[in-house]
């Protein structure tokens, strides 16, 4: 199904949301706590990763909650509209700093980015999810995604361009750095809030069939919705595209969150840039991914999504590492290595979830539901499980090198790690990545397989679906 403008407009545009709440907290969630709120290295990294723990747990509930939501509204945007002033009151409080106990400090932290994550999890995964509801059809689903993508990359500015401007601004006008960073959380946090609103509200399109309101009210949660979801999952990872997708996903993010956050910490101490410079560094990544948008739809309809996903990842990750081998010295070897990055990150973003949404449909053919929340969530959850580890490993790395938050100038292990998590730790993730898709077997040929065997199973057909072990494999 061909999808209007004004929906694919309105659908990308909540996807400002998301990529704002992620960037925030992936670039500058490890340095504020850090250098601002005055946190160590080790603990602020335990602090992001039982928030990433926390969105992994949320996440399956959510998947499962929206799939089976009874609403006028559909299954997904009540979610969506639920979690927008939250967003804003959240996001604000997780970048408030005050004078308190080392103790009192990480258990508000902890706190917060709970809270945080919960939020993230309770849009994320509906408009997700959302996005497989709205068309079936193969290259619309890239589309749509090209049409977030955009979105995202407006939210990547909001959320990792706009906080070094406003803290630098900020401070011109007299204002502490404590007092700038947390009108940095206000601003992000009420951006987030209104992308929600306008995009969820005008999205027409909807699941809804002859809407009728359940008799009696369902329990948020039970001892049978747990082991229904854990049976869900347990059906799905049968699946072989299940598995390497997921599996692709965790190295890239790996890869993603680590130089993520490192990004700040190399530009600030390996290369002594100002804040302006690194505001327009940030800003490269940005107009960089959304530049990428139209070649990457192009070459994936053209070439297929798993080719171009591939060999973007792939290639960008052995650029990566060779910058580290010649050195990032100035400001251009920044660029170009910034620049491979970007490459990488439109391939994830733009393609990643459009071949959820056909592994969608390969698991509904199969279980002969449709599910696509129990998927999504399913990949979130690895998602949340990757960046707490390398939120996790990164804090750990940059405690053992003797990282000092205090101190302008930090100690020649301190910036040759720095330096290798800028490069070659996110170089090597992003290889596994394009490995791992490698063996990924849904393509444009064997979707046009599933959508045309779902198709006669919907119309009460019998479908033998020994006839795709080639794809399923797992599948008895």
């Amino acid at each position: 199904m061909k999808l209007s403008l004004k929906t694919k407009l309105s659908y990308g545009s909540a996807a400002i949301c998301d990529n704002a709440m992620y960037t925030l907290t992936g670039t500058y969630l490890l340095l504020y706590l850090t250098t601002v709120a005055g946190v160590s290295p080790a603990i602020a990294g335990t602090i992001s990763a039982i928030g990433s723990v926390w969105e992994a747990l949320c996440a399956p509930i959510v998947g499962y909650k929206s799939d089976h939501m009874k609403s006028r509204f559909g299954r997904r945007k009540p979610f969506l509209l639920m979690a927008s002033f939250p967003a804003a009151i959240i996001t604000s409080l997780l970048f408030t700093t005050f004078d308190a106990s080392p103790a009192f400090k990480t258990a508000y932290y902890i706190i917060m980015v709970i809270l945080f994550w919960t939020c993230f999890s309770s849009e994320f995964v509906p408009y997700m999810a959302w996005g497989s509801d709205l068309t079936e059809d193969y290259n619309e689903r890239t589309v749509l995604r090209s049409f977030s993508y955009v979105f995202n990359q407006v939210g990547m500015g909001i959320g990792m361009v706009m906080p070094t401007i406003i803290v630098d601004y900020c401070m011109g006008l007299g204002k502490t750095l404590q007092q700038s960073w947390q009108l940095v959380g206000i601003f992000v946090g009420v951006c987030c809030c209104c992308a929600l609103l306008i995009g969820a509200w005008n999205v027409k399109d909807t699941d809804v069939k002859d809407f009728v309101k359940p008799a009696e009210k369902e329990p948020f949660l039970d001892f049978g919705i747990i082991k229904g979801i854990f049976r869900q999952y347990f059906d799905i990872l049968k699946l072989r595209p299940i598995q390497y997708i997921i599996g692709a996903s965790l190295m890239y993010l790996v890869a993603n969150v680590i130089f993520g956050s490192d990004r700040v910490f190399f530009m600030t101490y390996n290369l002594g840039l100002p804040e302006s410079t690194i505001s327009l560094m940030l800003l490269v990544i940005t107009v960089n991914g959304i530049l990428m948008v139209p070649f990457i739809t192009k070459l994936a309809a053209k070439f297929d999504k798993k080719t171009v996903f591939m060999c973007g990842i792939g290639g960008a990750g052995l650029l990566m590492i060779l910058m580290r081998i010649l050195g990032i010295s100035n400001i251009p070897s920044l660029l170009a290595t910034v620049i491979f990055y970007g490459i990488a990150n439109a391939c994830y973003w733009q393609l990643m979830p459009s071949m959820l949404y056909d592994v969608c449909a390969a698991e509904e053919l199969v279980s002969g539901e449709n599910r696509s929340g129990a998927v999504i969530s399913l990949q979130a959850l690895s998602e949340s499980l990757s960046i707490a580890a390398s939120a996790q490993m990164l804090g750990i790395i940059l405690e053992l090198a003797g990282f000092d938050g205090n101190a302008a100038q930090q100690i020649p292990l301190a910036l040759e790690w720095i330096a290798n998590c800028f490069t070659v730790v996110p170089g090597i993730f992003m290889i596994l990545a394009a490995l791992l898709i490698y063996k990924y077997p849904i393509n444009k040929h064997n979707f046009g397989r599933v959508m045309d065997a779902l198709d006669r199973k919907n119309a009460g057909m019998d479908v033998d679906l020994t006839q795709f072990n080639d794809i399923f494999m797992t599948h008895k």
